[in-house]
């Protein structure tokens, strides 16, 4: 068979089927970042990648998903760090308060070791005195 070059092959139906095809990633995509944002788990390249099924490469081709992408993960991060710094607050105050009662502890006990010490002081003082007026 031989082909005339002045005819042009008939590659609209193949086109078509691309076009349907990137549109169907698209939307696999977009949906798996949904997803993910409702279910509150990381978003991120590798993430979004496994769950729309498709390579991190076309993630990084697609100059739109990719901002989004970066976006989300910026703002995770961001939510991430306050985050940590809310718990280590958290754990600071309760250090803190730790701290408060361990101190008010010691100083009751040291109050009542004082009483303690006072009692055996005044005795002596008084034996003194009876052995001063017996002398």
């Amino acid at each position: 068979m031989h082909t005339d070059p002045s005819t042009k092959p008939n590659i609209s139906g193949l086109l078509a089927h691309a076009q349907r095809k990137s549109e169907a990633a698209q939307q696999r995509v977009h949906q798996a970042i949904d997803q993910l944002l409702r279910e509150q788990q990381t978003v991120n390249f590798n993430t979004v990648a496994k769950a729309a099924n498709v390579t991190k490469s076309y993630l990084y081709a697609h100059q739109d998903v990719r901002e989004r992408i970066e976006a989300l993960r910026a703002r995770q991060g961001q939510a991430r760090l306050e985050r940590q710094w809310a718990q280590r607050q958290q754990h600071q105050t309760r250090t803190d308060k730790t701290k408060d009662v361990l101190l008010a502890a010691k100083d009751r006990r040291i109050k009542a070791l004082e009483v303690e010490n006072r009692k055996p002081k005044e005795d002596l003082k008084v034996a003194y005195e009876k052995l001063y007026e017996n002398m």
